[in-house]
């Protein structure tokens, strides 16, 4: 696990803006989305689909957190990877909501 992070923190450091990037295979995908918050805030997102799972990595100016999907009925819901944080990020068309808890932290969209 701990590999698999490494290769894919190395590889969402190196995209461009708004890029989509196909590896090794028609069933792995990164692709970074920038979405517009409340408040003229932003949040960068880099989402990773492999064959065996989804991964949505948060670009924030200090780090980026990890976070894996988790089963939904409706949208994705991503769970921070760390325990050190209790983050989900929740996205559904062109709509993203990262929570802290019960707290909205940001809500946002890409166009």
């Amino acid at each position: 696990m701990k590999k698999l992070l490494s290769v894919l923190l190395l590889s969402v450091a190196s995209m461009s803006a708004n890029a989509t990037v196909m590896t090794n295979s028609s069933t792995d995908e990164l692709t970074k989305i920038a979405y517009a918050c409340e408040n003229k805030d932003a949040m960068e997102v880099v989402f990773v689909n492999t064959s065996k799972d989804s991964y949505a990595i948060i670009v924030d100016t200090d780090e980026m957190i990890p976070m894996k999907i988790q089963k939904s009925a409706s949208g994705a819901i991503y769970k921070a990877i760390s325990p050190d944080y209790n983050l989900a990020l929740y996205t559904k068309g062109k709509e993203a909501t990262l929570m802290a808890g019960n707290e909205t932290l940001k809500s946002c969209v890409t166009e």
